[in-house]
């Protein structure tokens, strides 16, 4: 009896710890929660800001001036989102592994081989006063809320035992940076495309690397270049081939780069005029696709100063709307993908590795010595070899490849976009629009006079010879650039007959257009969708743009379950489950729902088909073909059937499908097993849905007890690549956005989680049901809807 009590007190005593524990997080994270309510000194400020949230927390920050506007959410987003904006600028610069520990070592190696720094620092001594001053103010009010706050961090701080450094606009400029290394980097796809077109030969490689494809919808350049009245620039002429040979790079070489076309990247966006809708008015819709992660990758604002009445996404850490509507205009993104890297295979003097050739003389590299602090080890000394073209960021023998990438350039890194607000018409979009640097993007847009457009808006390099495709001669000066596309080259449209201007990723321009912009487009089958959808359509409210988002319906994936289906007919499949699955083809419309059963046999066939198709003649090197319109190749060699992309063993393209998805039923109940699925053999429990579990993770929470508290885990979902709702595990649409120009208050705004970064917050993940759902969120605008929705109101004062 005696050990007994004993035994009691002490579980006793350990219940008594845990939850003294438990009380303790629980009190240093709502500790950090941002005050809402009342008053709070903001030393800097000219006059008071009057900042309004609504329940969603969305803030409407009400300012005197527009430097008082950033001043102010520079500190309100910092109150929501601090963490975040310290792990982008840590990330951008290469200084992760100093919290993380050598978890972040690779990247950071990457990052400051890239020297974004120091881009950032020359953007920054050269920026138009007025964008200086606007991040000056916004980085005043990020340091008054650490200053503010260096004993109530977010847990993230707390958990990793760090204080944020003070903000700088520097820093301002990496988060422009991060964005850049998203949405432009496309060197590694130049090594892996010379690799394969050295293995298969210039035939198979054109075929593999084809540009066109019927279901392309051209937004400018489809009439001949001579009818269009414009200077083009002509096509880049290909010279000879005089790059070493192929580099033999490792596939661990491309683990953080590459991922399989299931998780690509990608937006839709798209503008109908007002004889399309039911006021007579424009509509705009925009969902940018990210990785989707917590906190998410936007924040909602509503920002109003004299001169400036602008609602929309913003990206913590930069001032201002990035993407969204104002009083008269509205628009929205998708990327571009314009080609805006390129390699350079430096020959390396074999006596003296510090020097490369240019011509025929030895010339001596810049050395850029980087020294990355790591949690809980000694310092990592890095030296960066920098030629005349870029920083080296793979070598091979004698060879060096040296990138170069507008990024770098001077004055690169600006915050243009950021200016969008101020634009009231189409002239002063566009003029604001000519100022933009990068990263490139399909820009749509409308206005309350009834236009809509499209516009394009870069540096995006004329080469001097070749495209840049695969890397080139460095020691030649044949592939140099000679300056960048005049932006009245760029692609541009304004009030197409057909009311309607739509842009996925897929190819915008069609063969009359002649400056070289990319030929990494995505697969059309998205674009072509959302004009199925609403081409033909009359009378569109804000709430149809949201289902046509929302569309899971996967042209290729039909095509391909219908060639299947007529195969089964010749070859029957031994497998009877792939029989019942097939059996369900002619009443399939394309939908790719999260509880059918028939889309991951499809998925896993396709799947099959690439690895049986290449590897004959690319053996293992198949994984390199990580082509963005690979799907396009695929079709056509199904629908065309060449011989010579038939792999021997087969009589006909039939019986390969038939034996793709025999193949497929065999990895679908292996993975089933893997997931631990309960009779992973019955075709019943091949859901979709099980395949393609939804993961949005925290960076502190990938698995385990706070993965199932900090993180959204395990949760089915539909889609594909190449649906409108283009899904992966972590990539998906990390917004959601509708204008209506008739009625703003009609507009519709949604994020994937919430606008907080803290997880005790109502707000953490408060979006994510309509998000998942597809319902659109309401987004007040005029003064009365705003007064209407408020929930809390804190008054900044100087």
């Amino acid at each position: 009896m005696k050990l007994l009590r004993v035994l009691r007190y002490i579980l006793g005593s350990l219940i008594l710890l845990a939850s003294l524990a438990l009380l303790f997080v629980w009190w240093t994270v709502r500790q950090a929660l941002p005050q809402v309510e009342g008053t709070i000194s903001l030393p800097g400020l000219k006059a008071a800001v009057r900042v309004e949230r609504d329940p969603l927390g969305v803030p409407v920050i009400t300012a005197s001036s527009l430097e008082d506007l950033a001043m102010a959410q520079g500190y309100v987003t910092a109150q929501d989102r601090m963490w975040q904006m310290d792990l982008t600028r840590r990330a951008a610069a290469g200084e992760l592994a100093e919290i993380f520990g050598r978890a972040g070592l690779g990247s950071d190696i990457e990052m400051r081989t890239y020297g974004f720094r120091g881009a950032a620092e020359a953007s920054l001594a050269i920026m138009d006063p007025e964008m200086r001053g606007l991040l000056d103010a916004y980085t005043r009010g990020v340091n008054v809320y650490i200053e503010q706050h260096k004993d109530r961090l977010s847990l993230e701080f707390r958990v990793l035992r760090y204080e944020p450094r003070p903000w700088t606009p520097v820093d301002t400029l990496l988060v422009h940076a991060y964005m850049y290394d998203v949405l432009s980097t496309t060197w590694r796809g130049e090594l892996s495309r010379a690799r394969v077109e050295a293995k298969v030969g210039p035939e198979r490689a054109r075929e593999m690397y084809t540009l066109e494809s019927p279901l392309d919808h051209f937004i400018v350049g489809n009439e001949p270049p001579e009818s269009r009245g414009r200077r083009g620039i002509q096509a880049p002429a290909q010279p000879p081939r005089t790059v070493p040979s192929p580099p033999q790079v490792p596939l661990e070489f491309f683990a953080r780069w590459r991922q399989d076309v299931e998780d690509a990247l990608g937006s839709n966006n798209w503008v109908v005029s007002g004889k399309r809708t039911y006021s007579g008015k424009p509509i705009l819709a925009n969902d940018t696709h990210l990785g989707l992660r917590v906190p998410d990758t936007w924040y909602i604002a509503h920002l109003k100063a004299p001169g400036y009445n602008g609602k929309g996404f913003t990206l913590p850490g930069a001032p201002l709307v990035v993407v969204g509507h104002n009083e008269r205009i509205a628009w929205g993104f998708t990327n571009n993908g314009a080609d805006v890297q390129d390699l350079y295979a430096e020959k390396l003097n074999p006596q003296n590795p510090k020097e490369y050739a240019v011509g025929n003389q030895w010339r001596v590299a810049e050395i850029r010595k980087e020294v990355i602090k790591i949690q809980g080890e000694p310092d990592h000394a890095l030296e960066v070899t920098v030629t005349r073209h870029g920083p080296v960021v793979h070598r091979e023998g004698h060879a060096a490849y040296a990138l170069r990438w507008t990024a770098l350039d001077l004055g690169s890194l600006g915050a243009g976009y950021a200016l969008l607000g101020r634009a009231q018409n189409w002239k002063e979009f566009l003029a604001v629009m000519r100022a933009v640097s990068g990263p490139a993007q399909n820009v749509v847009y409308a206005d309350v006079d009834g236009n809509i457009g499209m516009v394009v808006a870069a540096r995006v390099p004329v080469r001097k010879s070749g495209t840049g495709a695969t890397p080139v001669a460095g020691e030649s000066d044949d592939f140099e650039w000679t300056g960048y596309i005049p932006f009245e080259a760029l692609p541009q449209a304004l009030n197409p007959a057909d009311g309607i201007i739509a842009t996925a990723n897929a190819r915008v321009v069609g063969p009359g257009y002649k400056p070289y912009l990319t030929d990494r487009w995505y697969s059309p089958y998205r674009t072509e969708q959302i004009y199925r959808m609403l081409g033909t359509r009359s009378g569109l409210r804000p709430r149809d743009c949201i289902d046509v988002q929302a569309d899971t319906h996967s042209i290729p994936h039909l095509a391909l379950a219908r060639q299947l289906h007529t195969a089964m007919a010749k070859y029957p499949p031994k497998d009877p489950r792939v029989k019942m699955l097939l059996d369900f083809v002619p009443q399939w419309e394309g939908a790719t729902e999260s509880a059918s059963r028939l889309v991951g046999l499809i998925e896993y066939t396709r799947r099959q088909l690439r690895q049986m198709i290449l590897q004959p003649v690319l053996g293992e090197d198949e994984r390199y073909y990580d082509w963005s319109r690979s799907q396009v190749f695929f079709d056509n060699v199904l629908r065309d059937r060449p011989p010579h992309w038939l792999p021997p063993e087969f009589a006909d393209y039939d019986a390969l499908l038939m034996a793709a998805a025999e193949r497929a039923a065999e990895r679908l109940e292996r993975d089933a097993r893997t997931a631990g699925i309960a009779n992973p053999e019955r075709p019943e429990q091949w859901r979709w849905g099980n395949y393609i579990k939804l993961r949005i993770l925290h960076p502190l929470a990938q698995s385990g007890f706070l993965s199932r508290h900090l993180s959204v885990t395990n949760v089915d979902q539909g889609g594909t690549a190449y649906s409108i709702k283009q899904t992966g595990r972590s990539i998906g649409p990390a917004m959601r956005f509708v204008a209506d120009l008739d009625d703003w208050d009609n507009s519709l705004m949604n994020l994937t989680m919430g606008q907080s970064g803290h997880y005790l917050s109502p707000n953490y993940r408060d979006q994510f049901e309509a998000w998942y759902w597809g319902r659109g969120v309401p987004s007040a605008f005029s003064e009365a809807a705003v007064q209407g929705t408020v929930k809390h109101r804190l008054t900044l004062k100087p």
